[in-house]
């Protein structure tokens, strides 16, 4: 059997974005169905316990070690933090991984992998954002913009940054670590284009896209009972508040909007981190808005069943977005910006309206206003569901990328 490490800076039971979601699920299948010995490293912050101090834990089948971290890393220490190097080598030894996993490592950092292939295990990373490219992590620009940049020039990036030399010195550093790689993994199509475009090598680098959880099998009729108990169209949004995920043109769209035959269903989904984001003076429309909780994955057929549309009116671009997919796989009309790696699977005027990317309000609110006939969901369904992919897919493939490599 197989050693895989895998490391990630969440893990069950701090699961906190998609990445982790994607970790989690995928870790349990390469255990359970593709023969692989598992184990994950990830964080912890526990201030009764010693600074990097390891807590080992077995959660939904997978053996997890969790590395005692601080508080933020900042400048050089969030990408080549030697304490955390120290101890990601110490389990690898103990472990002797075939193959090292990366996903989401910030914090974690990769100083570690020249002494991994020393212990002989191969190195895969999987990036989920723009980490390795991007001193900000998803090219968000210090106005609060995203920079729209496809070649990343050092000194428009410099403008972003606090320590220009360091920005320059950490890009070096983390591409020539993502190009010594023996694997590189890309969400989406135009996730991988965007990191070849910024000079990271095409002969080791491939598209795993990210799987979801389907529906249940009950989910039909659970959505047929549930559109026949409401009788306005309800919108979905999973964002947080802010201008990035689109919160604030969904505010603005509905304030545009002389009528309120229509629930806003908003998730709170910062409780999963014991934070919240609701804010009702944030959130006021003309309409109803409603705040639930988030939704773990076994229970998000719910939550689906109970909305109409989607938003997701994103101003950045994304490498993925698993909410819209979920919604596809569930019948559930999606209004989106053609934001990077989310349209890869919308088309317009069968599953989704898409707005141009950079687009304003009036875009939004005009495709709202469309959706606002509540007859026009009522026998909806979407037939392109069939073609977005589980996560039993995602793993297979991954197993197979992962055992070509060794």
């Amino acid at each position: 059997m197989n050693r895989l490490l895998i490391l990630n800076l969440y893990y069950a039971p701090e699961s906190f974005g998609g990445a982790t979601i994607v970790v989690e699920q995928t870790a349990r299948r390469l255990s359970d169905a593709h023969d692989w010995a598992v184990l994950v490293v990830t964080t912890m912050r526990d201030h009764s316990m010693p600074r990097y101090a390891l807590r080992r834990y077995r959660i939904n089948g997978v053996d997890v070690i969790a590395i005692n971290v601080p508080g933020e890393s900042t400048g050089e220490e969030e990408y080549r933090n030697s304490e955390i190097a120290r101890r990601v080598i110490e389990i690898a030894r103990a472990f002797q991984p075939d193959v090292c996993h990366c996903h989401a490592i910030q914090v974690l950092g990769c100083e570690y992998f020249d002494e991994l292939r020393q212990l002989g295990t191969k190195v895969a990373i999987t990036a989920h954002d723009c980490w390795w490219i991007c001193e900000r992590q998803f090219m968000i620009n210090s106005d609060g913009f995203y920079c729209d940049q496809w070649v990343l020039n050092d000194a428009q990036c410099g403008q972003c940054s606090a320590d220009h030399r360091m920005q320059v010195k950490r890009n070096a550093y983390l591409k020539q670590q993502l190009n010594s790689a023996d694997l590189l993994l890309f969400p989406s199509n135009f996730h991988r284009n965007l990191h070849l475009a910024n000079g990271i090598g095409r002969e080791n680098s491939f598209v795993n896209k990210n799987g979801v959880t389907l529906p249940a099998p009950g989910y039909l009729s659970m959505r047929a009972a549930a559109k026949q108990a409401r009788d306005v169209t309800v919108f979905g949004f999973v964002g947080g508040p802010g201008y990035i995920k689109g919160s604030e043109h969904i505010v603005r769209a509905f304030n545009q909007i002389d009528r309120t035959d229509y629930v806003l269903q908003v998730v709170d989904a910062a409780g999963n981190i014991g934070s919240s984001w609701v804010d009702s003076s944030y959130w006021q429309v003309p309409g109803a808005v409603k705040f639930i909780p988030p939704y773990r994955q076994d229970v998000m057929d719910s939550f689906f069943a109970g909305i109409d549309v989607l938003l997701f009116p994103s101003q950045w671009k994304e490498s993925f977005g698993l909410t819209v997919r979920e919604a596809l796989a569930r019948d559930v009309w999606v209004i989106s910006t053609d934001s990077g790696g989310v349209a890869e699977d919308l088309q317009v005027g069968i599953n989704a309206s898409v707005t141009p990317f950079g687009s304003g309000v009036s875009e939004l609110r005009a495709c709202i206003e469309g959706a606002l006939d509540k007859k026009q969901w009522d026998n909806y369904s979407n037939p392109l569901a069939h073609t977005i992919r589980g996560y039993d897919e995602q793993a297979q493939e991954l197993s197979g990328y992962l055992r070509g490599v060794l």
